[in-house]
């Protein structure tokens, strides 16, 4: 079985480097750079869709959006014409479900599956191998992909049919995107009334409003200026305005989602869509007068 990855920004790049510990792999990206870290570590370069396409049995992806995935999978010179019959191809990006579901009845008319596979855990969960993965798929299609994916981690779901995989995604990153928000004003709170942030955050995570932004990265991240987590404001404000317009479609109110979506875009606003989703923090260190996040950062944080 030949295995193609296409996509290897920060969190593509992860997963693929995570497969090449046990398979072979055949890869692409716009980014030459991206491709050569790649090959260097063992993958087999593809000069481009049309190269990689009909040389794979299963393709991965993990793009920026699913209008991304579209130009990939259905735009000229697409996998859609270049991909084999029979080809599996499993979306990693966080995408928008109704697309997703929308790009599996076009491919399946041309002999090829899709299938979603989401991640959660970040960069560095790939590289440890504990990375949550999100299926959405049918029963015998996530039977075909799951021992792939085990190659990357055991901690594997099946959330549903197709198109489940980034509904579950959508919710995920809406719930951690609002208690990153809601830690950030908490502990500026506190330290507006006189209590080191780190004490704050001692106190909290030991108690009922701990939460896994707060255990694991508020002090070495936020605390210590160092807001580069390699996940954008601009990555963040798309999954939480798709959470927010599923839940629109379906009849689901969206109190936090859309106070989490409109700070998010205020600091879109202020810093760029570009920029690091825990700037943020420095939003709300302006409107509340404090300095959770040190004046003086480490040059990298971008």
């Amino acid at each position: 079985m030949t295995i193609g990855y296409v996509g290897l920004g920060s969190m593509g790049g992860a997963l693929a480097e995570r497969l090449l510990l046990t398979r072979e792999l055949v890869v692409y990206d716009a980014n030459d750079a991206a491709v050569r870290r790649l090959a260097e570590l063992g993958a087999t370069a593809a000069g481009g869709l049309d190269d990689l396409g009909p040389r794979c049995d299963v393709i991965l992806l993990c793009l920026p959006t699913s209008d991304h995935v579209r130009a990939v999978l259905l735009g000229d010179g697409g996998l859609a014409d270049t991909a084999k019959p029979g080809t599996m191809i499993i979306d990693q990006t966080s995408g928008d479900p109704t697309a997703t579901q929308e790009m599996a009845e076009q491919l399946a008319g041309r002999g090829v599956h899709l299938v979603d596979a989401p991640v959660s855990g970040g960069a560095a969960g790939a590289a440890a191998g504990t990375i949550s993965i999100m299926v959405g798929a049918g029963p015998e299609q996530f039977a075909a992909v799951r021992p792939l994916l085990e190659s990357i981690s055991p901690n594997i779901f099946h959330a549903g049919a197709t198109g489940a995989g980034h509904t579950m995604k959508l919710v995920n990153n809406l719930i951690s995107g609002a208690q990153r928000l809601l830690s950030f004003e908490g502990i500026a709170l506190a330290a507006k009334n006189g209590i080191d942030p780190r004490t704050a955050i001692d106190i909290l995570t030991a108690g009922g409003a701990r939460n896994a932004y707060m255990e694991r990265v508020m002090i070495p991240q936020v605390v210590e200026g160092r807001l580069n987590v390699g996940f954008t404001l601009g990555l963040g404000h798309k999954d939480v305005r798709l959470a927010c317009q599923l839940g629109m479609d379906t009849g689901v109110p969206m109190f936090f989602g859309n106070l989490t979506r409109e700070l998010l875009q205020m600091a879109i606003n202020e810093h760029g869509a570009g920029s690091q989703i825990d700037t943020a923090a420095l939003v709300v260190d302006r409107i509340s007068g404090t300095s959770v996040v040190p004046a003086q950062r480490p040059s990298t944080e971008d």
